[in-house]
């Protein structure tokens, strides 16, 4: 499931979140249906099971595959062709590296470096909503388009227009794409300070670009997350 949508803005502009409550619920049915079902030890040792095979087969990723430009083509052209014409009125593209048996308050041990995907366009049927296809490396792979309804909270909400949120994910080419991420890695990186550091995210939308370094500080061993932000061109916002 994506995480909720953070601010767009601050201050007495908009705040959009996107409205997940419905697949919560279906996804709280389903696990109350499954633990009802699962009424011996047999069958809950077969279920453990198939948690554990689901995460042999999960798909690992190089964690470092943000700072290789074909590899981050591959997967720009393979999210071009999942939003198909719906690229032309994007409102969201992210990438993100997940590495659970190393970071986070609770390290998962012998779980894989994996990614995630998040790609939101305007619904085509109801322009008021969105449409949401994810990419889950450590489980399913790709989803199926699901509609999503909005939520805008804050002040002057009622103006909110979903139309102000899109932009053309073609127009934004590769090279920019690569660029961005190349400055953000000259920028932050520093070998003296972290025991490692890698491109941990990647944002587009319609405020610009936005990549995440991440890394492992060597003084204390805590985990630190630095923010480059550009416009479509690559420029630097300070």
């Amino acid at each position: 499931m994506a995480e909720s949508r953070k601010a767009k803005r601050v201050g007495n502009k908009l705040q959009i979140y996107l409205y997940l409550m419905k697949k919560v619920f279906i996804l709280g049915v389903a696990f109350a249906t499954v633990l009802g079902a699962v009424t011996s030890c047999d069958k809950v040792k077969e279920a453990a099971s198939a948690v554990q095979t689901a995460a042999e087969g999960a798909k690992e990723i190089d964690y470092q595959f943000l700072s290789k430009p074909e590899e981050v083509k591959k997967w720009l052209d393979e999210v071009r062709a999942k939003a198909g014409e719906h690229a032309k009125v994007m409102d969201e593209v992210k990438f993100y590296i997940n590495r659970p048996a190393l970071e986070g308050t609770i390290k998962r041990e012998g779980e894989k470096d994996f990614l995630y995907v998040d790609i939101v366009y305007q619904d085509p049927e109801d322009k008021r909503r969105v449409e949401e296809i994810n990419y889950f490396g450590n489980t399913s792979g790709w989803t199926q388009p699901e509609k999503k309804e909005i939520n805008v909270v804050g002040i002057g909400a009622e103006n909110f227009r979903l139309e102000d949120e899109l932009f053309d994910f073609t127009q934004v080419t590769d090279e920019t794409i690569n660029k961005v991420l190349q400055d953000a890695w000259a920028k932050y990186k520093d070998e003296a300070k972290y025991e490692y550091q890698y491109i941990k995210g990647l944002k587009i939308d319609i405020e610009g670009i936005e990549a995440t370094i991440h890394g492992k500080l060597k003084a204390n061993g805590v985990e630190k997350t630095e923010y480059y932000k550009t416009d479509f061109q690559g420029n630097s916002k300070k």
